[in-house]
């Protein structure tokens, strides 16, 4: 595929382009939240631990509230779900440097609520990109979507770290946090106001809302996910991608602060490698419009693999932001055809049940890997927890090859599927 096709999806489909700006402004600010937010940990307490309990309470929501999340997504207008999840961070955003200087446990509850807000944001958009893009075109709106992301890294972190940084050597670190927050609640507040004027078709519901039934359907997508050979298995694959990348997040922080003395600044490089490296893999899936999707799942995870492990020699930074550029690659590669593979199989009615169901599947992987990690940095160093992490996820990703409804998702075309929109 040439990329003439996806530019004409964002330029012709005034919809898709809503949502896509929307996603890119909301990352920006995301991304200043997250630097924002490491210095304010690390400052604190200095400890790969916290950090990673940090991360942790930023996945609870996922493992709590996710189900229900995609029964909401479901049975209520797309468009009003997202505004919601995007107006209800603002404020715990700005709670975060001002509660946090008085009880490090306030920062845990307030990363609890804005994630509990934004759990709602990811399955009603993957659910209205359907709704709004023929299927022919899903794999190169996927493709778009995640480059919106990386995009966001790749101007949101080199960002973040001139605001964060910034704010800090010029109003210290107390008062330079609470601006620094500041921009991170703009970019949340500025992705609905973008949303505003987007319409999507109704979504199609039973009658009802009873608890006997809120219960029907979320079983519904369970049994779904469950019986399905390809979504099981696509799903299994990408928690193992999940668990290296929680493992590696608080690991990324101690690392930031170990290679350099202005560890922000560190910090928002790596994460800006990554980004880099998404935004390849993202422009590579939409130029090619592959079709073997399975085999893509399992070459980015040993790609990814093979980034994390080679942290763990302990290179100059400048070497550290190329491999976490390849894992940001390996990412993309995995990441995009599992999101075609989940808006091929399933039917519209249950998109944001399955979506939602994936993340909280994906995300109590993901936290319990941050404690994890955490800990492991802690005890053996960030350099030997990254190199023991991606050399696990090269081999299972190997291993896996062997399992024959691995590669199911190759033969996708071949299926007589229902309409996913």
């Amino acid at each position: 595929m040439q990329w003439r096709e996806p530019l004409e999806l964002l330029v012709g489909n005034r919809r898709f382009a809503a949502l896509w700006v929307s996603d890119l402004v909301a990352t920006v600010g995301d991304r200043v939240h997250r630097v924002a937010l490491a210095a304010l940990v690390y400052e604190l307490t200095g400890s790969m631990t916290v950090a990673g309990l940090a991360f942790l309470a930023s996945g609870l929501p996922d493992l709590v509230l996710g189900p229900l999340a995609g029964v909401v997504v479901d049975r209520v207008d797309r468009r009003r779900v997202m505004i919601a999840s995007d107006l209800a961070r603002v404020l715990p955003v700005l709670l975060l440097p001002i509660a946090g200087q008085y009880w490090i446990g306030s920062i845990y509850v307030l990363l609890f609520l804005i994630n509990a807000a934004a759990i709602l944001h990811r399955p009603a958009k993957m659910a209205a990109i359907p709704a709004v893009v023929p299927s022919g075109q899903l794999t190169a709106a996927n493709s778009l979507s995640s480059l919106a992301e990386s995009l966001g890294d790749i101007g949101g972190y080199p960002l973040a770290g001139l605001v964060v940084g910034g704010l800090v050597a010029l109003l210290g670190n107390e008062q330079g946090l609470v601006f620094a927050f500041g921009v991170a609640a703009l970019g949340y507040l500025l992705s609905a106001v973008v949303l505003w004027p987007l319409r999507l078709p109704p979504v199609r519901r039973e009658d009802g809302r009873s608890i006997g039934i809120v219960w029907h359907e979320l079983s519904g997508g369970v049994r779904f996910l469950l019986m399905n050979a390809l979504l099981r298995t696509n799903t299994l694959l990408v928690a193992l991608g999940a668990i290296a990348i929680g493992m590696a997040m608080p690991l990324l922080v101690g690392y930031a602060y170990t290679v350099s003395a202005q560890g922000e600044v560190a910090y928002s490089l790596l994460n800006f490698g990554i980004g880099v490296g998404s935004v390849v893999g993202a422009v590579l899936m939409g130029m090619l419009n592959a079709r073997r999707l399975g085999s893509l799942v399992l070459l980015g995870l040993v790609v990814m693999g093979v980034g994390l492990a080679g942290l763990g020699i302990a290179p100059p930074l400048w070497v550290a932001v190329v491999l976490t550029g390849l894992t940001g690659f390996g990412n993309l590669l995995f990441l995009v055809p599992s999101v075609t593979i989940v808006q091929r199989v399933t039917p519209a009615s249950l998109m944001g049940r399955i979506f939602a169901l994936r993340s909280t599947l994906l995300f109590t992987a993901l936290i319990v890997a941050n404690g994890i990690g955490g800990w492991l940095g802690d005890r053996l160093g960030a350099e030997r927890a990254f190199l023991a992490i991606g050399s696990a996820l090269v081999v299972a990703a190997l291993v896996a090859v062997t399992v024959p409804t691995t590669l199911l998702a190759d033969r996708l075309d071949e299926w007589t599927l229902e309409p996913s929109g």
